[in-house]
């Protein structure tokens, strides 16, 4: 595809209607295996503890070698090195079958205590070079592809949010897909015409900050230090019309939201003006994400498939506190061979 802009969604799609189709076909013609495509996954996972092992034994084969002098040195030299692939290959795959990320068997009911709201497609370089140069991200998946599995999967999330109220998303550690998850969610009920604003709660990392907009000078903190006047801090996103407030850098790393006294505050206004209000929390591990999301009538915990150990969710559920029904996890970084058939939401 050239590189060039476009004017409009309807010059981008009325341009690249021919080529999608072709795509998606020559997609499904590479599909792998996916009991192979796992294979690779698991082997790439546990390589450097095999390289590890293998390069122990090795400096081994080669001392016993000299200290033998009298017994010929290649043999001993291959028979230590496949006693060090096998131990490093048994080692490997010990690991490998003790992981309890989460997975498949999450969905079928097995080994949770927790529901299961959905999954999101993993984005592959394939799917992003099919939107302009300027607009290759998730957020231009959701603008561009509407009809795209990915931008469905968060259609569907819509049926497990309440109609009305505030919504947080938190993950067990930072990386899991928390900000992804919250934007996607929040711009696909923008697109149902729902009046949806989306708050940067993560002063630290602020991620959702620096993927929508520019540097702001002032934001979340500020808005809850004036919560009064909180409608002064909200932005626009210029390609979905998604309202959001951001987070500036703070004056000071010890500052959070938990302890301002006008947050909750804030919140209830928003809460009046908007339909659903969407929270983008800092990680279950720190101090403010389970204190600001249990502010939230809802809590979505983020995890990456075949990433987030299932221990690590159950603590996340344990940190916020909430009764039943009141939170359920939902999975990003699906690889696309996966039917998403099998991955309903209970």
């Amino acid at each position: 595809m050239p590189d060039q802009t476009y004017d409009s969604v309807r010059d981008y799609a009325a341009q690249t209607q021919r080529v999608e189709p072709r795509a998606a076909q020559r997609r499904v013609a590479r599909a792998p295996n996916m009991a192979w495509r796992q294979f690779k996954r698991a082997m790439r996972r546990q390589l450097p503890m095999f390289a590890l092992l293998t390069s122990l034994f090795i400096p081994a084969a080669l001392i016993h070698s000299f200290l033998t002098p009298l017994t010929p040195w290649l043999p001993i030299a291959f028979a230590w090195l496949g006693v060090a692939l096998l131990v490093a290959t048994i080692t490997a795959f010990a690991r490998e079958t003790w992981r309890d990320a989460i997975g498949i068997t999450d969905f079928s009911g097995k080994k949770r205590r927790y529901a299961m709201l959905g999954a999101a497609p993993e984005v592959s370089a394939m799917d992003l070079r099919q939107l302009p140069p300027n607009r290759r991200s998730p957020l231009g998946l959701l603008a561009f592809q509407p009809a795209s599995a990915f931008a469905t999967a968060f259609r569907d999330l819509q049926h497990s949010l309440p109609p009305r109220g505030v919504v947080a998303f938190i993950a067990p550690a930072a990386g899991e897909g928390a900000t992804t998850a919250a934007m996607c969610a929040a711009i696909s009920a923008t697109q149902q015409d729902k009046r949806v604003l989306l708050i940067d709660c993560d002063l630290r990392q602020r991620a959702l900050t620096k993927a929508l907009g520019p540097e702001p000078a002032e934001g979340v903190l500020e808005a809850s230090e004036s919560p009064e006047d909180w409608q002064r801090f909200i932005t626009e996103e210029e390609e979905t019309g998604l309202h959001f407030i951001p987070a500036a850098r703070p004056r000071s790393a010890w500052r959070g939201l938990a302890g301002t006294r006008g947050f909750e505050q804030m919140l209830q206004r928003a809460r009046a003006t908007y339909d659903i209000v969407i929270l983008d929390c800092p990680p279950a591990g720190t101090a403010d994400g389970p204190m600001v999301a249990r502010l939230a009538d809802k809590n979505i915990v983020v995890a990456a498939w075949d990433h987030t150990p299932r221990a690590a969710i159950r603590e996340t559920m344990r940190a916020l506190r909430v009764r039943h029904g009141g939170a359920g996890v939902y999975v990003n970084r699906v690889p696309s061979g996966y039917r998403f058939g099998r991955l309903r939401a209970d």
